[in-house]
């Protein structure tokens, strides 16, 4: 990573692993965040299923859990602090662009799908089904919420509007045991 102009912040050790953080110079998006780290992670050989925005790490000093990382004494290994530079890496600028770019044309390729999807109208004039199918539907083992969700997004599929899928969900079932109307919906 350092040689690549990636220069870690911090580094921790736990179990023989190693646990890199950058500092990219800016507080970022949730994400951005989470495509920097899918992308650091499959450039330098990280675990893609960690590499996300909500993912800290261990924390020094703390011992790591997981079973199959125990010492053959049977004890938990600390992680280990083991480089806290703090810096922006090298690159950091020229990465934060080329993100920045691919999420550009991501969002360019998502409208013209929607503008697509819209133009096309694929499920509008379908007939939707009524709520009571889904209530009664095994899929859903009784679970009401589950049913009406599972409704609306077909319903919303079928170009119903919001609403349309309120009021049926509103007078789909008796909710009074939710209190007034206003804290039904």
């Amino acid at each position: 990573m350092k040689s690549e102009g990636f220069e870690p912040a911090v580094v921790v050790e736990t179990a023989h692993n190693f646990q890199a953080s950058l500092n990219h110079g800016e507080v970022l998006e949730a994400t951005t965040s989470t495509r920097m780290a899918k992308q650091l992670a499959e450039r330098f050989g990280g675990d893609p299923s960690s590499a996300d925005w909500r993912h800290f790490g261990r924390l020094a000093g703390f011992t790591n859990p997981k079973p199959e990382r125990r010492l053959p004494s049977g004890v938990p290994p600390f992680a280990r602090l083991r480089s806290a530079k703090g810096r922006v890496y090298s690159r950091a600028a020229e990465f934060l662009a080329h993100i920045a770019q691919d999420e550009q044309h991501q969002r360019e390729n998502v409208t013209d799908e929607q503008s697509h999807k819209r133009k096309r109208g694929p499920n509008e004039g379908v007939a939707v089904r009524p709520l009571k199918e889904f209530h009664d539907d095994a899929t859903y083992a009784g679970d009401l919420h589950r049913a009406d969700m599972a409704w609306a997004k077909d319903a919303a599929g079928c170009g119903l509007t919001l609403e349309q899928i309120s009021e049926e969900l509103l007078n789909g079932r008796d909710l009074s045991k939710k209190g007034s109307r206003k804290w039904q919906f």
